[in-house]
């Protein structure tokens, strides 16, 4: 994204979002409302919500084109990985800014977004911004800023660990004989009907994993191996390194 141009992107619910782009986003965004350029960037200073969704590393240009156009009863919030609610207050000058985490899933409304507000946010403003997360997926909010670096490593980096382990899957699959289609097929409704049966059986998961698993069977033989080689151990070594390196990049 352009750091040069601040615009008012959509309405949703309630919630106007504001947005860093670049020109011919901001053109694209007009056709789309059917608006014209000019009046996109006359609501910048009207938007209840202002978000923030540009990389880390654009955030002190943002600052200092944003700023001037900020008014008192605006509530900001703040998509970027690494940055806290700290910098965003001293950068913008405002104190009304609630950090999210998201992850991909919110592209198709299955997002979950993990939040944190900060004292100055009231809750009509808190309302508004649960209304626009929850309109990608499901809202959580946590009790302390720590905790969205924490969920930057289970939620927000999760979807990869969810592919990493499928597309090794797909290759056992391919290994032992299916096409690529009906391997991508075979991982694709196992993990789907998975998760679903998790979350309508309401059960712990440590439960659904044994009702599968016969002792000496072959679901039996495969979680042994998973073991032998601390395959879970390493998984959460590897979710607490992400943790690690949120934090590191929050400093």
């Amino acid at each position: 994204m352009d750091a040069g141009v601040l615009s008012n992107a959509t309405t949703l619910g309630q919630c106007q979002i504001l947005l860093q782009i670049d020109k011919e986003d901001v053109a694209l965004i007009a056709k789309r409302l059917e608006v014209s350029p000019a009046q996109i960037l006359d609501d910048r200073a009207t938007a209840p919500v202002v978000l923030l969704a540009v990389k880390p590393q654009s955030a002190p240009a943002l600052f200092g084109e944003l700023k001037p156009f900020l008014a008192p009863g605006q509530v900001v919030v703040s998509i970027m990985a690494g940055v806290t609610i700290g910098a965003v207050q001293s950068g913008l000058g405002h104190e009304a800014v609630v950090r999210v985490m998201p992850n991909t899933p919110a592209q198709i409304g299955l997002g979950m977004n993990v939040y944190y507000a900060a004292p100055a946010v009231s809750a009509a403003q808190l309302r508004g911004v649960e209304a626009l997360l929850q309109a990608s997926g499901q809202a959580l909010a946590v009790a302390s800023e720590d905790a969205i670096d924490a969920a930057t490593a289970i939620s927000g980096s999760g979807p990869a660990y969810v592919f990493f382990f499928a597309e090794h899957w797909m290759q056992a699959a391919l290994k032992l004989g299916f096409t690529a289609d009906q391997a991508e097929q075979l991982v694709q409704q196992t993990l789907t009907g998975a998760t679903a049966l998790w979350k309508h059986q309401r059960v712990p998961v440590a439960t659904l994993r044994e009702q599968v698993t016969s002792k000496g069977g072959t679901t039996a033989a495969a979680l042994e191996h998973f073991q032998q080689r601390a395959i879970g151990q390493h998984l959460e070594e590897g979710i607490d390194r992400a943790y690690r390196r949120a934090k590191e990049l929050g400093r």
